[in-house]
């Protein structure tokens, strides 16, 4: 008898549409919530408002499932250094990042993420590259490349390239991190990651604090805040593990290319940006060329 029980949407599936849009949704609400106008977030306050308090979720989260935060004192210098290059510098090149370009450029260069890790893997020499992935990866960086045409030849815009570093720093991460993942729990690993993130914003904090209009800033980007720390940080993660541990990292790798997708789409429906061919036509690139580079690598996967 086949069994109709792998075949079937079930609440992994559900749980990883839901992980997607809400990280979609984070890109185009966060570009909403940031600016210099008195209503607005400054760019480090935003940050260093919300990465701790997802944190705090996390914390109380684990506690409630009865798992453990105690960590190797050996494993405290790694921890900060992946922090650093991998959650911290994603973290400002992507906030920083948006601030400069639209939602749905931001959603298209987010598409290369696993393009990424696999480059990552290959020069740190965790993978061996094939041709196939070679082909996939330049079909990708292409697709990536055809936001910056323009009548007159090629335009770079800095947000665009800012976005490009941060998915690199996101690729460290995701290969990198998976070394905590033998010793500890994936929610674990990320709380300490999340924790050293939110300490390395300290500064950066301080330094917008005194220029940052409290009392002027609107109802609804307090919201947009509260939306992407409960959403993108704690609710979005608490989703994506359970759906590793219900499908499988394979499956759940499949399901992310979802995540530009909504980005394209939220954009339009809530900042009334426009889609071009020129987005459809780079994104189905990316995913041509993930499409590729993947066949024959399936066990890379983003860990967020």
């Amino acid at each position: 008898m086949i069994s109709l029980s792998k075949k079937c949407f079930g609440s992994a599936d559900a749980a990883m549409v839901m992980t997607c849009f809400l990280w979609g949704l984070n890109a185009v609400i966060s570009k909403n919530a940031l600016g210099d106008t008195p209503e607005t977030f400054r760019v480090y306050i935003y940050n260093g408002l919300r990465i701790p308090a997802g944190t705090l979720f996390l914390i109380l989260t684990l506690k409630l499932t009865g798992d453990s935060m105690r960590i190797r004192i050996k494993h405290l210098p790694y921890i900060a250094l992946l922090a650093l290059v991998g959650m911290f510098m994603f973290m400002f090149t992507f906030i920083l990042g948006i601030t400069m370009t639209s939602s749905t450029n931001t959603g298209v260069i987010n598409a290369t993420i696993p393009i990424f890790i696999l480059l990552t893997s290959f020069l740190f020499g965790i993978e061996r590259p094939t041709i196939r992935t070679i082909t996939g990866i330049g079909i990708g960086f292409l697709g990536m490349l055809t936001l910056s045409f323009r009548l007159n030849g090629l335009s770079i815009n800095t947000g665009d390239l800012l976005l490009l570093v941060s998915c690199l720093c996101w690729a460290f991460h995701t290969v990198f991190g998976k070394r905590l993942l033998g010793f500890y729990s994936p929610v674990a690993a990320t709380i300490w990651i999340y924790l050293f993130t939110s300490i390395y914003f300290i500064p950066l904090f301080c330094t917008q604090f005194k220029d940052q209009n409290w009392s002027s800033i609107s109802l609804m980007n307090w919201f947009y805040l509260a939306v992407s720390s409960i959403g993108s940080i704690f609710l979005a993660n608490s989703l994506y593990y359970f759906a590793i541990k219900k499908i499988g990292p394979t499956k759940v790798g499949v399901y992310t290319n979802l995540t530009p997708v909504f980005t394209l789409l939220l954009a339009v429906l809530i900042r009334g940006e426009t889609v071009t061919i020129t987005h459809i036509t780079g994104l189905l690139l990316i995913l041509t060329g993930i499409g590729i580079s993947k066949s024959k690598n399936k066990k890379m996967t983003m860990q967020i």
